[in-house]
């Protein structure tokens, strides 16, 4: 999760790791220039800590920090892979963004953070007896977590084969670069890399009449940004040889990328369960914050949360989470976006608005799973539970 922040398609089984967030203080060994504004992170996990911290691939960690009086976390991307001796996430300098930059540009190695384990569900289960066909669809940091599931597939699924299309501005922000071709070459047969530059840097090469300047690039590959066209045209270039059940599509990226190639593979007759999307996205709320009307009371809230019965009121405007952060409940959040799941809860009664939902699909949502960070009391009495 970005941040690039995150949702996702995938079959219907509601996940978490642990019931509530344990954040413990990770000590940073290493941080690894990726590019200009990129940086990965290994962290070190302590011997009584490595259960704890056990993780799948394309799955997560939160990061909390006190910043401008108030607590901030973020959601990171693992870029490791679980057979790999290493603890890593990838961490892109967003504009504006407290916690990326501060991870950019402040930590050291032998730094510590608050960190808590990892979760989410942007992953299927490896098989060393499967033949599988993998198509993979990435832009700009969203590279992070499908790195971590490629390389998790290429040695733990040896027969099957993996497609990357990968999209970036230049060819300066070609993130792991270097250890695509790596892999590429490893795996040769097995993986099969591809890259598609928005923005290819020009130069300038004479002049016509001693006038006008001629530029040229020097990229020789794909041009554009990923769309339903690059996507149409790459799976014609690319046609599965195995049965079409064993091909999985896996997605991320900002903006309405993600959506944009999920359309794209909808309309081309492949089944939704086949298809597993991940989003990156910028919060744009500190959860506690709003503010009251005058005489506003609000809907009642009951929360079952780590085995307790919370009471209150949620004001209009404000969301669930908003309510138990500011009353200082310890519920579990993580990228107030959206788009981690982390916040997940079940409505018992009543009913919620959700402003986005990017990290449930409609058969969590039709079973009453909503995201607290999102959702608003539609009726005077609302009930969830964290306690799944």
């Amino acid at each position: 999760m970005c941040p690039c922040l995150l949702f996702r398609s995938r079959i219907f089984a509601p996940f978490k790791a642990f019931d509530s967030m344990d954040f413990h203080s990770l000590k940073v060994n290493k941080i690894t220039p990726e590019t200009a504004d990129t940086v990965t992170l290994e962290f070190q996990i302590p011997a009584d800590l490595q259960e704890m911290f056990a993780y799948k691939q394309g799955q997560h960690i939160t990061v909390r920090r006190e910043m401008g009086g108030h607590e901030v976390r973020r959601s990171y991307s693992m870029s490791s892979s679980p057979l790999e001796p290493r603890f890593a996430v990838t961490v892109k300098k967003v504009e504006g963004g407290q916690m990326s930059t501060f991870l950019h540009d402040s930590v050291k190695e032998g730094d510590t953070l608050e960190i808590a384990p990892p979760d989410g569900r942007f992953f299927i289960p490896v098989n060393p007896e499967k033949r599988r066909t993998y198509y993979i669809f990435g832009a700009g940091s969203g590279i992070t977590p499908l790195l971590s599931i490629l390389k998790t597939i290429l040695e733990g699924e040896p027969m099957s084969a993996i497609f990357l299309l990968y999209g970036s501005r230049n060819e300066e922000s070609i993130i792991f670069r270097e250890e695509l071709e790596r892999l590429s070459e490893r795996y040769t047969g097995q993986l099969f890399v591809e890259h598609i530059i928005s923005q290819p840097k020009k130069e300038a090469a004479g002049s016509f009449l001693g006038i006008f300047k001629k530029y040229t690039s020097n990229w020789a590959g794909k041009t554009g940004r990923i769309d339903a066209r690059a996507v149409t045209g790459y799976l014609d270039e690319n046609l599965a040889h195995g049965p079409e059940e064993d091909c999985h599509y896996f997605i991320c990226g900002p903006g309405n990328m993600a959506d944009t190639v999920k359309i794209a593979l909808l309309e081309r007759g492949i089944p939704a369960k086949q298809i597993h999307t991940e989003h990156f996205v910028n919060p744009t709320h500190t959860p506690g914050e709003f503010s009251l009307a005058s005489g506003e009371t609000g809907a009642r809230l009951i929360v079952h949360l780590n085995g307790k019965r919370i009471e209150t009121t949620i004001p209009h405007g404000a969301t669930i989470l908003d309510v138990m952060v500011r009353e200082k409940h310890d519920a579990p959040y993580s990228c107030t976006a959206g788009a981690c799941s982390t916040c997940m809860a079940k409505v018992i009664q009543g009913k919620v608005k959700m402003d986005a939902c990017y990290a449930l699909d409609d058969e969590e949502v039709k079973a009453g799973y909503c995201l607290t960070c999102q959702s608003h009391a539609e009726t005077e009495l609302v009930e969830i539970s964290y306690d799944m």
